[in-house]
């Protein structure tokens, strides 16, 4: 399937979108990629530290929304409240290295959700934590 452009998902704009592209998307679940490049946001020495890994699943949970407002065609805003659990299994990314970002929705009720989110580097996980998220003009 081919998804949309991430900068017609996500209210971010350029430079700020950290993620490439909507890969997979289900009613439950949403996949995203990275390649971590050169010019990149918070590349430093070759590196992105690997705390940037709670705002590739952040983007990767609004992707999940703006793809969800684009099907159902009504408007639907997250904010992301807070992360739990979280680990990481890497203290940076390198330039070059190609990411999948995954998340699945634990729960959702009441304009509050969760979502469980993992960050690959192939089969290798690198990152996973549960965040929680807003979403402002959700459907009562």
């Amino acid at each position: 399937m081919v998804y949309p452009a991430l900068q017609d998902l996500l209210p971010h704009r350029p430079p700020m979108i950290l993620i490439d592209e909507l890969v997979h998307w289900d009613e439950r679940e949403v996949v995203c990629s990275v390649t971590i490049r050169d010019h990149a946001p918070f590349v430093v020495d070759g590196r992105v530290p690997a705390l940037a890994s709670i705002e590739y699943f952040a983007q990767t949970v609004a992707a999940f929304y703006g793809y969800l407002a684009r099907h159902r065609q009504q408007f639907t805003m997250g904010m992301l409240l807070g992360t739990r659990e979280l680990e990481l299994r890497t203290d940076f990314f390198r330039v070059g290295d190609v990411l999948t970002i995954t998340g699945r929705e634990l729960w959702n009720g009441e304009g509050l959700a969760q979502f469980r989110c993992e960050l690959l580097r192939g089969p290798e996980l690198l990152a996973l934590a549960a965040i929680s998220v807003l979403q402002a003009g959700a459907p009562a």
